[in-house]
């Protein structure tokens, strides 16, 4: 039963190690596109500046030219015929290229909305593809974490509830997995082959469109490539696992002040460690959910991280100064603070401890203690059980 359950679990984080591959390319590409859709945008208020202050000056041109025809009206007899067509068709020319000059403003402004809303819905995919990463990190943790406690346990009912467990984690997170793919590139490629056949039809009826056509497509299948594989750089990032959490923090402090525009200040107390990888990924986890909560609800212009490292714990602290909350309705109230009922969830699997405090008005403070085990100490087991 031990070596079976032991390939089992072994299995299942190595299937949700590909799967969190796969979720890290879609969120990549996802901020890559972001980033281009967002200096497209930019381009596009500035042209469309420029154009109305070409319709402004178009418009005083039209009025002028309208002023000039009702005063030859009035005074047709002081004018050569000559004249009078010359002025005709001045005006004429005039109304043309306000009406152009109108259409490309009401096209430019359209394209202007239409990236808007895909701006909107790319921070929406970014959003889930952050939860997702934090919910498929977290399996891998407590797989990490539990082959060694569920080799470990003797009593048969244990052992049931660690393989229920890691069942039902290894579902809810295919589920997850299906959803983000389904929402997010499977309904761009989707796209993609509706703007091919397009493009092909256009070969047979107008060439010249293609290239335009096939300039779009491309746009389009580099910001999906990039979405992807953003997501894929915030489900793992690289400088956790070859150079430890501290470096791993940092990167994605600077990354969320970038992104949300809030201050962020990294703090270290104590000798920092390496400690056994597991914890480091469920250590930096922890911090991304609490820094994706400050994001979201606390509406706070400045985030104060503290890593505390003692003698046998790891200390982490989120404090943030924005609205604050009540905490008493913390776990009580259906529905609501669903990131932080997690977090304190995925404290206590690690048998560490949780805390929250807000004020309203002035912000709230997280902080969670796991204890340490540490590389030596992991040496140390392996010894032991050798023997």
């Amino acid at each position: 039963m031990s070596d079976l359950l032991e390939r089992i679990l072994k299995n299942t984080l190595t299937a949700i190690e590909t799967g969190r591959e796969e979720i890290f390319f879609i969120a990549e590409t996802a901020r890559t596109e972001t980033q281009r859709l967002t200096n497209e945008l930019a381009q596009l208020k500035t042209d469309i500046a420029e154009v109305i202050c070409q319709v402004d000056f178009q418009e005083k041109i039209d009025r002028r030219m309208r002023q000039k025809l009702m005063e030859i009206s009035r005074a047709y007899k002081k004018y050569s015929e000559q004249d009078v067509i010359a002025a005709y068709a001045e005006a004429k020319d005039a109304q043309v290229n306000l009406q152009l000059l109108q259409g490309q403003e009401t096209q430019l402004r359209k394209r202007r909305d239409d990236l808007e809303r895909s701006l909107q819905q790319m921070q929406v995919t970014i959003e889930r593809a952050e939860n997702l990463m934090a919910q498929v990190s977290m399996a891998a943790n407590l797989l990490q974490g539990g082959i060694v406690e569920a080799l470990q346990a003797h009593n048969h009912e244990q052992r049931q509830e660690m393989g229920l467990r890691v069942i039902r984690a290894q579902d809810e997170e295919r589920r997850r997995v299906a959803r983000e793919i389904h929402d997010g590139p499977a309904q761009t490629l989707a796209n993609i082959v509706l703007r091919l056949e397009i493009a092909q039809k256009l070969l047979e009826i107008d060439p010249s469109r293609v290239k335009a056509e096939l300039t779009d497509l491309k746009d389009l299948v580099r910001s999906n490539q990039q979405d992807i594989r953003r997501i894929i750089f915030d489900l793992r990032p690289m400088a956790l696992y070859d150079l430890g959490i501290l470096p791993a923090i940092s990167k994605y402090l600077k990354n969320f002040q970038e992104n949300y525009g809030i201050t962020c200040e990294l703090r270290i107390e104590g000798r920092e460690k390496r400690v056994l990888p597991a914890m480091e990924v469920a250590i930096f986890r922890l911090i991304q959910e609490g820094m994706t909560n400050v994001a979201k609800h606390a509406r706070s212009v400045k985030v104060d991280v503290t890593l505390i490292y003692q003698e046998d714990w790891i200390i982490a602290r989120i404090q943030d100064y924005g609205t604050g909350f009540e905490v008493n309705s913390l776990f009580t109230v259906s529905g609501e603070h669903y990131g932080l009922i997690g977090m304190r969830e995925r404290v206590e699997m690690f048998s560490g401890l949780f805390s929250v405090q807000s004020t309203l008005g002035k912000g709230t403070t997280i902080e969670l203690s796991i204890p340490s085990r540490h590389e030596e100490e992991k040496q140390h087991d392996s010894d032991s059980d050798s023997r």
